[in-house]
């Protein structure tokens, strides 16, 4: 329970942090990125609806697209995120009911516009949650495609954006398909902070000791290699492991302390599949 309230609250945090994004900086300014948002924002020219009604009813839409196309699993589990980020919106658009560009430089905003609301998808990617819509077109488009979610997202994405051009200027197909880039960077970016991991392998004379660290303090799983020195011939064994920021530093203070000779390579792991030493899956809803 104490583990679905402390995922539950994360969720809302990023999808808060995404709508200050969304309201601040992306309707004032018609920012129209590769996103569901970005498609309402377009569409509430022609439509008379509120930006938070709007995005709730292209969420719906995916959502029947979700279990029509793809699987029901996928549909449950993106239907709380959905519903969420339109009622938050309402919450925001009740509260600032007229908001205006808060830097006054249109490249200022979209720079913080970007940055904020990629920081609220990592903050949901990280607690297995996604954003929304954009997600489940990119689904589909992969599916009946066959071409990489990644490309897909980028294709649904520029979609959205050229879509822009029956609502406003050239400039702002423009300015769109750079900030989804930019996104895409972004969003790589803070996602790798938080899901990024370091591979660490010691060779050494005291590797009993450094095994045992890891397994019983750190509580994490290692590799154990059979390595043989091509100048000396002589057969070591070569022990690996992958450890968060935290846990790589309190090991690298062990090996200093225990033998500061010992020969260490170090890796950055931008992302770990499995379960991962997890003593239990984690359910978020």
């Amino acid at each position: 329970m104490k583990e679905k309230i402390k995922s539950l609250l994360t969720i809302l945090m990023g999808t808060v942090i995404i709508t200050i994004g969304i309201h601040f900086f992306m309707a004032p300014n018609h920012f129209v990125c590769g996103s569901i948002t970005g498609l309402a924002v377009v569409l509430v020219n022609f439509i008379p609806v509120s930006l938070s009604t709007m995005t709730l009813i292209l969420n719906i839409i995916c959502i029947v697209l979700a279990f029509t196309f793809i699987d029901k699993e996928f549909g449950v589990k993106i239907i709380f995120i959905s519903i969420l980020l339109p009622a938050v919106m309402f919450v925001f658009e009740t509260l600032f009911p007229v908001v205006t560009s808060p830097t006054g430089e249109l490249a200022l905003d979209g720079i913080l516009m970007v940055l904020i609301i990629c920081y609220g998808q990592a903050i949901l990617f990280n607690a297995n949650a996604a954003s929304g819509g954009l997600d489940i077109l990119a689904k589909i488009v992969s599916k009946y495609l066959h071409v990489d979610l990644g490309q897909a997202l980028i294709i649904a994405g520029m979609i959205t954006v050229v879509s822009s051009v029956f609502a406003y200027d050239i400039s702002t197909v423009v300015i769109g398909g750079l900030l989804t880039y930019f996104s895409g960077l972004a969003l790589d970016y803070f996602i790798e902070g938080f899901t990024g991991k370091i591979r660490v392998c010691i060779i050494s004379e005291y590797n009993e000791d450094f095994r045992k660290y890891v397994i019983e303090t750190l509580q994490r799983g290692i590799t154990v290699y059979t390595a043989v020195g091509g100048y000396s011939g002589d057969q070591k064994s070569e022990i690996c492991t992958i450890l968060t920021k935290k846990e790589y530093g309190q090991l690298m203070d062990h090996v200093q302390q225990v033998d500061p000779n010992a020969f260490v390579t170090i890796a950055d792991v931008k992302r770990v599949v499995g379960s991962w030493n997890t003593p239990k899956r984690r359910s978020y809803f």
